[in-house]
């Protein structure tokens, strides 16, 4: 269930047949924010997987789908597609850092299939960022500072910390404006993975080394386990500029370009916990601890280097007929222009692999065509077509750091294309009602498929499949501050490349892809009840998900690494309610209040690859979920807020044998108190400071999260 309410802003479409959720430039301004996707902090129902600022896997998760079901949610910038539709999972975040923090004026979420506008990766939620765009000259710096002191159950301690620079400058200037943004993110994050040892003992590695220093917990699953030290601690340098422009041909077409580019150099490494006799640290192989022989896997703690370059280019084209039709159209086009991972097989370095992803991207192009009004009627038609493209190359080298390749390791490569059509009604047949009615086709093909190694390649047939998708929903405004809707609808989610073509091999990480993955189609449902309270909208939903062949990455911790399959789930069903308050000015002028709640049951119907599985509830969508953010605006100077980010029970495995939650793979119920006060000096400068995780909750999601962190920001505008 969940309930949310907020005041009554007007949507990107104000027919949108769906739920829609609004987060208006001062409601991210009354809390901490860093990086694009901090705007969804507190909406209803939606968690951000944001495990450290500057985390590039920063996916996010709704109503009824989960983290590492990335394809199920999209984000656009005015249009613009930004999600990464190569994978679903972790990996595959929404390109959020190609739209810096400053630039977004609102952002709109959309939740369910409920729109034939959207492909079927809607069948989640759907994020629609607006940007600024400048009237008169606009410029603005800041430099932001952020600090934790970490410390986990196993005795490991430290200080993670980073600094954030934004440059913005804006003009229009007759006919024509632009907007340029410069961002420069660094920061170290927490450890992410914690290794254990293997209990099978392997000879071939020596002696065993008597040692120290291992930690004892349970784990998720409710067994003893021994921990031998951090993995995956991560320092991110990322850089972006973007450069958005428009011309207005005449007062009815304009046209705009935007053109992003993204690095991101980053570097990992580990902290073992063990020492030999002399105190000198011990990093892998046989060792005895208490007694018992295990072995550390050799490249457990090993050092990791990247180096990522992304660009963007897209071109937009708006125009409105004297006739009253109003016609648009976007082409984008995202080149992954490098992605290099070095990969050392121990920590003291010498021989790896190296991991090319150039040549990867993507390819859209999208055309819409709305109607004029008649008799009620307003239509919208349009076509769709996303190329996307995956070319993974993994090479042995004897030098990790620097040296050319030896041999190829493993090769992964294939293509995706779908085409669409759509049709949309919006029918005002009676004085406050509303009748939409869509339907959505979709056409896809995968192919060019194909894994190898050093002894060969193997290719996988081609595949093509048809959707129809058929969208329903009647919208009664029964009075002035009453509104009621009911929505059904239909969607399908295609594999991706990465699910059908990709495995992954790195030194804390397997995936397994699966080439016979079948298309999850959703039938969905949602009644909802909105009221204007005077200082604000009140609303409540009910809704439920039925998900037919939904597809699911499985991750399970083995040793120091971690393992992913991916399959198909036969049958899921997710009920919820949710209720949700925005207002403004509540009780006391200045006092803003965002609330909202959700309960949900995500439960597993049927799963013939694994039928005792059936009646376990779905990973990583909890019980219940809630937030609050409370803002007060003392004058004209100062602002201070509070923020309470709740999450309830929750499992990480489809048999929910993770019992033990409050430790590294598990999934943890957690309460996150966040604080902000921010002083106006005047009208150029301003002054924040923050703290997130108040209380240093210490909790999981499969990942450690931050502990209690400070802000600091200094920010000039014109």
């Amino acid at each position: 269930m969940a309930v949310s309410v907020t005041a009554r802003r007007q949507p990107v479409d104000p027919d949108t047949p769906a739920v829609v959720e609004s987060v208006t430039r001062e409601q991210i301004d009354a809390h901490t924010n860093v990086t694009t996707e901090d705007a969804l902090k507190y909406a209803p129902n939606l968690m951000v997987r944001k495990r450290y600022i500057g985390d590039r896997n920063s996916v996010f998760a709704g109503r009824d789908f989960n983290e590492l079901q990335s394809a199920r949610g999209l984000v656009y910038a005015d249009g613009l597609l930004l999600s990464n539709l190569l994978g679903s999972s972790y990996a595959y975040p929404p390109r959020w850092s190609l739209i810096a923090p400053d630039d977004i004026a609102r952002v709109d979420v959309l939740y369910g299939p409920f729109s034939a506008l959207y492909p079927g990766n809607a069948i989640g939620s759907t994020v629609l960022l607006t940007t600024r765009r400048p009237d008169a000259l606009e410029a603005s710096l800041s430099t932001q500072f952020f600090t934790q002191r970490y410390h986990d159950g196993y005795g490991f301690a430290d200080s993670f910390g980073g600094n954030h620079q934004t440059a913005r400058i804006a003009n229009r200037v007759g006919r024509f404006w632009f907007s340029l943004s410069l961002d420069r993110l660094e920061n170290d994050g927490q450890p992410m993975q914690y290794a254990s040892p293997n209990s099978a003992y392997n000879p071939k590695l020596g002696a065993a080394v008597p040692v120290s220093g291992a930690a004892a917990d349970i784990g998720p699953n409710g067994k003893p386990r021994t921990v031998v030290g951090a993995q995956n601690i991560e320092r991110t340098e990322q850089i972006n500029e973007t450069v958005r422009m428009g011309y207005a041909f005449t007062d009815h077409v304009d046209a705009t370009l935007t053109l992003g580019h993204w690095e991101n150099h980053y570097r990992q490494h580990g902290e073992t916990f063990l020492r030999d006799a002399a105190g000198n640290p011990v990093y892998g192989g046989n060792v005895s601890i208490g007694g018992r022989n295990m072995t550390v896997a050799p490249n457990a703690f090993a050092p990791q280097r990247g180096d990522q370059e992304n660009w963007l280019y897209a071109l937009g084209l708006n125009g409105r007929l004297d006739s009253g039709w109003r016609l648009s159209g976007v082409a984008s086009a995202y080149d992954v222009s490098r992605d290099v991972l070095r990969a050392a097989s121990t920590v003291q370095g010498g021989a790896g692999t190296l991991f090319q992803g150039d040549g990867t991207g993507w390819r859209t192009f999208d055309l819409k065509a709305e109607a004029p009004e008649v008799k009620g009627h307003a239509f919208t038609f349009g076509y769709h077509y996303d190329n996307y493209f995956l070319r993974n190359v993994t090479y042995n080298t004897a030098d990790w750091l620097a040296g050319p390749t030896t041999s190829l390791a493993s090769v992964y490569q294939g293509d995706t294309r779908t085409q669409a059509l759509f049709a949309q009604d919006a029918w005002r047949f009676a004085p406050g009602w509303l009748a939409t009615l869509g339907v959505r086709y979709e056409r896809w093909d995968a192919y060019g498929g194909a894994l190898g190694n050093a002894t060969g390649t193997l290719g996988y047939a081609g595949r093509s499949a048809n959707a129809l998708s058929p969208k329903v929903a009647l919208q009664w405004d029964a009075t002035d501050v009453w509104r009621l809707r009911v929505s059904f609808a239909t969607g399908t989610r295609f594999p991706t490349v990465g699910e059908l073509f990709q495995g992954t091999i790195s030194n804390n990480a397997i995936v397994n892809n699966n080439p016979n993955l079948r298309s999850e189609k959703a039938i969905d449902w949602d009644f909802t009840a909105e009221r204007d309270v005077g200082v604000g909208v009140v609303r409540a939903s009910v809704f439920q998900s039925d998900l037919r062949d939904s597809i699911y990455s499985q991750t399970t911790v083995s040793g120091a690494s971690s393992i992913t399959n991916i399959s198909n789930v036969d049958r899921v069903r997710v009920r919820g309610v949710e209720l949700a308050f925005s207002g403004q000015n509540v009780v006391l002028r200045g006092l803003d209040i965002d609330a909202n709640v959700s309960a949900s049951n995500a439960q597993i119907l049927a799963d013939t690859a694994n039928p005792a599985y059936v009646g376990s509830r779905f990973p990583r969508i909890p019980r219940m979920r809630a937030n609050l953010l409370a803002s007060y605006r003392f004058d004209e100077h100062w602002l201070a807020s509070v923020g309470v980010r709740y999450s309830g029970r929750q499992f990480n495995t489809l048999d929910n044998s993770d019992v033990n939650p409050d430790v590294y793979g598990g999934t943890s119920i957690f309460t996150v108190v966040d604080l902000k006060a921010r002083y106006r000096f005047d009208r150029h400068w301003t002054a924040s400071v923050g703290i997130d995780n108040v209380t240093d909750r210490r909790y999981y999601v499969f990942h450690p999260y931050p502990g209690r962190t400070f802000f600091g920001e200094l920010k000039w505008s014109l």
